[in-house]
C-alpha cells in the first residue's frame, strides 16, 4: 500500500516519526512490505520544518496524493485559529493547483490539526469524526455544518479515520492496522512498542485553559468569574450582567468560543476543579462538593462518573 504522509509546516516531529515507526513495525510483524511511504510537504517545498526546529526532507511532490492508497494528514503545532485557517487555505490551494480528486477507496487518516485539513478537503462531509478537544470551537467557527464528537479519542467512518491531539496518532494507526491487517497484528505492534490501551474518552485531558485562547474580553471576564466563584449558584442573568452583555449574546458568544452553553461551561469548570482537588488535596468528597458548588456530594459523584467514566471513591481510593 502506498502511504503519503502529508506534513504541514511546524509538523509534530514525534507524530511524523512515530507513524513511520508503526508502519515499519507493521511490515516486520506481517513478514512482508505491506506499506511503503513517502513524505510530502503541504507547502509543496522539498522539506518541512518541525515544531521543534528539525528539518525533514520530503520525498515526493504534492501530486503524489492522487494515486496514494493511504493519506495521513499529520498535525502541526497549534498557535492560533487564524494561523490554522491559513494552513487550511493552503490545503485548498494545493488541491486545486494539482487537481487532486481522491478515489473513494483511498484511506484518509488524520489527527490533531490534520482533522481541519481533512475538513477543508471536504473529506469529513457527512462523516462521523473526532478532533482534538480544544479544536471544537475552531470547527464551530469555520466549519459550522460539521459536528465533531470530540469526546472520542479515535473515530472511523467509512475510509476516514480521525483522532484527537498529537499522540492520539498511536491509537489512530492501531485502529487502521486492525482493519487492514487484523487485530493480532495490531496487538503485537502495541506490545512491541508498549502502546497503552486507548482511553475511553478525551474528557480525561480537558483543561479550561484550552477555552481561554480567544480575544473576546467580555466573555473572558465571565469565564474567569466562573472559575473564581465555583461555589456560587450562577444564573444566566447574573453571568450576562457580569459580562456586560445580553443573555442571548452571552449564549451565542459561549457557543462561538467554547462550543458550550454557559451552564455546560460552569459544569465543566466544576468537574475540572474537582479532579484537581481529588489529586492534590486530602479534602473529603463532601468538602470538595461544597467548594465547587454542589450542595449534594452524590450529585457531584454522578456528574463526575458521567464525564470521566470513573467514580469519585475510586479516584480518592487510589
Amino acid at each position: 500500500m502506498k502511504v503519503i504522509l502529508l506534513c504541514p509546516e511546524h509538523v509534530f516531529a514525534s507524530a511524523l516519526t512515530g507513524v513511520i515507526d508503526i508502519l515499519n513495525v507493521a511490515n516486520k510483524v506481517a513478514g512482508k512490505a505491506v506499506f511503503c511511504w513517502q513524505t510530502v510537504a503541504l507547502s509543496g517545498q522539498k522539506s518541512v520544518m518541525s515544531s521543534q526546529g528539525l528539518e525533514f526532507v520530503c520525498h515526493a511532490e504534492f501530486s503524489a496524493l492522487a494515486d496514494a492508497d493511504v493519506v495521513i494528514w499529520l498535525g502541526s503545532h497549534f498557535s492560533s485559529e487564524p494561523l490554522l485557517w491559513q494552513q487550511c487555505q493552503q490545503v485548498k490551494a494545493q488541491l486545486n493547483k494539482h487537481g487532486i480528486e481522491f478515489h473513494p477507496a483511498t484511506y484518509q487518516l488524520a489527527g490533531c490539526c490534520g482533522t481541519a485539513f481533512l475538513a477543508t478537503a471536504g473529506l469529513l462531509d457527512q462523516k462521523q469524526f473526532t478532533c482534538s478537544w480544544w479544536l471544537t470551537p475552531f470547527f464551530t467557527r469555520y466549519f459550522p455544518v460539521l459536528k465533531p464528537n470530540s469526546q472520542k479519542v479515535t473515530e472511523q467512518s467509512g475510509m476516514v479515520y480521525t483522532a484527537g491531539a498529537a499522540h492520539s496518532y498511536l491509537h489512530l494507526m492501531l485502529r487502521f492496522i486492525t482493519d487492514v491487517l487484523g487485530s493480532e497484528v495490531a496487538k503485537t505492534i502495541a506490545a512491541w512498542l508498549a502502546i497503552p490501551n486507548e482511553q475511553a474518552s478525551q474528557n480525561e485531558f480537558v483543561q479550561l485553559s484550552g477555552f481561554l485562547q480567544h480575544r473576546d474580553a467580555q466573555l473572558l471576564k465571565a469565564q474567569y468569574h466562573i472559575s473564581d466563584n465555583l461555589d456560587v449558584s450562577h444564573s444566566l442573568q447574573s453571568l450576562a450582567k457580569h459580562a456586560c452583555m445580553s443573555e442571548r449574546t452571552l449564549i451565542r458568544r459561549f457557543k462561538q468560543h467554547t462550543s458550550m452553553t454557559p451552564f455546560e461551561y460552569v459544569r465543566l469548570a466544576r468537574l475540572v476543579r474537582t479532579k484537581q482537588l481529588l489529586h492534590s488535596t486530602n479534602m473529603s468528597v463532601e468538602q470538595i462538593a461544597n467548594q465547587v458548588g454542589y450542595q449534594d456530594s452524590q450529585a457531584l459523584a454522578k456528574q463526575y462518573k458521567k464525564h470521566y467514566n470513573q467514580s469519585l471513591n475510586r479516584v480518592r481510593g487510589s
